[in-house]
């Protein structure tokens, strides 16, 4: 316990440094990751040595560069045995196994000693946007194996984890029972909660903070939820394998990325993209020491923003991840694009409950609509028209009015790709 508030004090003292501060501390603890991967790990040392590459070359983030891409592929070609540290027991390691949202669970392994800074990490970003020693914290997504603390046991900072996958009825109950708050929800488990209790969220509970992660928050969703009561809306960022990547502060102008916990690049093909343009996401983790992934390919898209934030932290600002790389709309020129443009226009709409535009074919999309009232058909046809400027080529588009969509497993995808895989 003592040793857990030691670090945690240290940690929340990182976001007040001084970007020169900060942009040193992420470098020593990047050089350090770099040297310990090269020595212990077979893939790394195989990497390096494959392009010339020492790790006394890598000095700054800015050096990474010229180190290839990983990928989850990569990593399981390579056996357990080649990306783990030689000098790890593997019994004495905790694992855990990402969603598989992709259709390719992976199972990340770290040391004690590295899951205690995770959930740190975690808890600093919660600490940030307010949380409270009496506050009680639902949160409904991945559950994973939970341990009451001492400081719960006396009252502290009590939480709860809740599958998506129980009963409605039950996940009711454990709310009811709980009155968190402060709600987690993936967006998914949110949406189908809401229409079971047809947007009248408070006749459950009435927390006073609402944070979302692991998949994209539309802004359809937060209206609803927002017509119900006012309640302060906060999106993390994060993966199984990394940890938390970044988390909205109370200013509300983007997503601070955790400089001292991870290396965020945004990426087009290998090269770094400039602030303002979105890019496929590439991190290098900072604090597992265990099964380090360096310059790993995550499979979002996210965005740097310029500037820095009112709430004086220097950690750098995100826009929320757009989704996922593999969800490219791919035109029959074979331009691809992202799909953010569909959720702008559809933003515009009033009374739509839900949406996922599917595609079938490079010239064949299929935009399903689940309705709050029945719609007019100037408004479908105005859609229609915004929709065929954006997409920019000669593609038909079937617009399909249902009752629900299909979710497929537990995070909702707005945008299916039903092309071959290349």
């Amino acid at each position: 316990m003592i040793g857990e508030l030691i670090e945690l004090r240290q940690l929340r003292q990182n976001p007040k440094l001084d970007p020169v501060e900060i942009e040193a501390l992420q470098q020593r603890k990047l050089r350090a990751i770099v040297r310990h991967a090269y020595a212990q790990v077979p893939y790394y040392r195989s990497l390096f040595d494959s392009v010339g590459l020492h790790p006394g070359d890598i000095h700054s983030v800015d050096d990474l560069k010229h180190l290839p891409i990983t990928t989850k592929d990569d990593l399981r070609a390579a056996g357990l045995n080649n990306i783990i540290a030689r000098d790890v027991k593997l019994s004495s390691c905790v694992s855990a196994v990402t969603t598989g949202s992709t259709g390719k669970p992976f199972t990340i392994y770290l040391s004690r000693s590295d899951l205690r800074t995770y959930r740190l990490v975690a808890f600093r970003a919660l600490l940030a946007i307010g949380l409270r020693a009496q506050d009680r914290l639902a949160i409904v997504g991945i559950t994973r194996p939970q341990r009451t603390r001492l400081y719960q046991r006396l009252g502290l900072y009590r939480s709860m984890n809740i599958h998506p996958q129980l009963p409605l009825t039950e996940q009711c109950k454990r709310l009811k029972q709980m009155d968190p708050t402060v709600l987690w929800f993936y967006p998914t488990a949110l949406r189908a909660l809401l229409r079971y209790v047809d947007d009248q969220l408070t006749t459950l509970v009435r927390p006073r903070m609402l944070i979302t992660g692991a998949e994209v928050f539309d802004d359809n969703l937060r209206v609803r939820i927002q017509a119900n009561f006012d309640i302060e809306m906060f999106n993390f960022y994060g993966a199984v394998e990394i940890g938390r990547i970044a988390a909205e502060c109370p200013a509300h102008e983007g997503l601070h990325v955790n400089m001292d916990h991870v290396v965020l690049e945004c990426v087009d093909g290998a090269h770094p993209v400039a602030p303002g343009k979105p890019g496929g996401a590439v991190v290098t983790t900072l604090n597992n020491f265990t099964m380090p992934l360096i310059r790993y390919r995550l499979g979002d898209i996210c965005t740097f923003l310029n500037g820095h934030c009112a709430c004086r932290s220097f950690f750098p600002l995100i826009a929320p991840p757009l989704g996922r790389e593999e969800e490219l709309i791919i035109l029959p020129s074979g331009t691809g694009l992202i799909p953010q443009g569909v959720h702008t226009i559809m933003r515009k709409f009033d009374g739509i409950d839900q949406y996922r535009l599917i595609q079938e074919s490079y010239d064949q999309l299929v935009l399903q609509l689940v309705w709050r009232n029945n719609p007019q058909e100037e408004l479908l046809s105005e859609m229609r028209a915004q929709l065929i400027i954006f997409l920019g080529e000669p593609v038909k588009l079937d617009i399909q009015s249902v009752s629900v969509i299909p979710e497929e497993k537990m995070k909702f995808r707005a945008f299916v790709s039903r092309l071959p895989k290349e």
